[in-house]
């Protein structure tokens, strides 16, 4: 009688705790080759994600079983890395690891005590979070070896996406101007007016002939101010602007062009055409994402290619 209220007792106590928690009892979830994947190895797994997930919702049965199959497929991959690391003979040092953990532990300004009661929180320990950065390192070097050198992207590939993605690209010309300006008198009549359009085209005729910019500049005395604009983009100028600019290439200088009550006269330091001022700038953000791009794409083919050639039994 006594062993049937124990044994009762114990049916009580596993129906009323999580339904994580009831299925401790260990069986095998899946073979991988020779080595076994365990059903309390899968459910500490699932438990971790929960409690990372920090949701107040009970999922339901239907969503917790998806949830195992998910999780037991990853861990399914981890185990397959983990024997590949094996055969290649890759493995990670305790000194790895630990200039890893310091690492994240200054980018978070935590000290290890901090760092504890921040794993806690997340359902860790210190020590499953050491065999967590373990891993991802041990990873990052598989990948090295067995994808990384497949996902290699040349120049031909870099410029043809550009091309075919160009609508993405700012492709306007930029100029790189310098000007001098002369401030126009109130009376367009005036002797005043008749002097500021002689300087400004005897600075313009300086400018041709090469004298250095500085000097015309100082030339033109308290009649003029000038300097170095930068760059500019045509479509950003007012129209007056555009139309003196449009048409001059590096070295010319533009006839003397009135607005906002000025006579300026512009020097083209340099212009550089639009589609190539735009690959320059993104042609290494383009090689970056052509790369992680195929990195993706070699791994999924590298990863069926392992499993085709392993065993695996899925008993869950």
């Amino acid at each position: 009688m006594t062993k049937y209220i124990s044994g009762l007792l114990l049916i009580l106590l596993l129906a009323s705790i999580n339904p994580l928690a009831a299925r401790t009892i260990s069986s095998v979830a899946a073979v991988v080759n020779a080595e076994i994947i365990t059903t309390y190895q899968l459910e500490q797994a699932v438990e971790m994600l929960l409690t990372r997930q920090n949701s107040d919702r009970t999922p339901s049965d239907q969503e917790l079983l998806e949830l195992r199959q998910e999780v037991l497929e990853q861990l399914i991959n981890d185990r397959l890395l983990q024997q590949r690391s094996k055969e290649l003979g890759l493995s990670v040092s305790d000194q790895e690891v630990n200039a890893a953990v310091d690492d994240v532990m200054t980018s978070n300004n935590l000290d290890p005590a901090s760092l504890e009661v921040a794993l806690t929180a997340e359902g860790m320990t210190l020590a499953s979070y050491r065999q967590q950065i373990r891993d991802e390192i041990l990873r990052y070097k598989l990948m090295s070896q067995e994808v990384n050198y497949r996902a290699r992207v040349t120049s031909g590939e870099v410029r043809r996406y550009f091309e075919e993605n160009i609508d993405q690209f700012d492709t306007q010309a930029r100029l790189f101007v310098s000007r001098i300006s002369f401030a126009l008198p109130a009376d367009r009549s005036s002797v005043d007016q008749t002097n500021i359009e002689e300087q400004a085209n005897k600075s313009r005729r300086q400018l041709l002939s090469g004298t250095p910019f500085d000097t015309v500049l100082a030339e033109a005395g308290n009649m003029a101010d000038g300097g170095i604009m930068g760059e500019v983009v045509l479509s950003d100028l007012a129209a007056p602007l555009q139309q003196a600019l449009q048409d001059l290439q590096t070295g010319d200088v533009s006839a003397p062009t009135e607005f906002n009550q000025q006579l300026h006269v512009f020097i083209i330091n340099n212009r550089q055409t639009g589609e190539e001022l735009a690959f320059e700038r993104a042609k290494n953000s383009i090689e970056e994402q052509l790369r992680r791009q195929k990195t993706e794409e070699r791994f999924v083919e590298w990863e069926e290619e392992l499993r085709s050639n392993t065993y695996i039994d899925r008993r869950f």
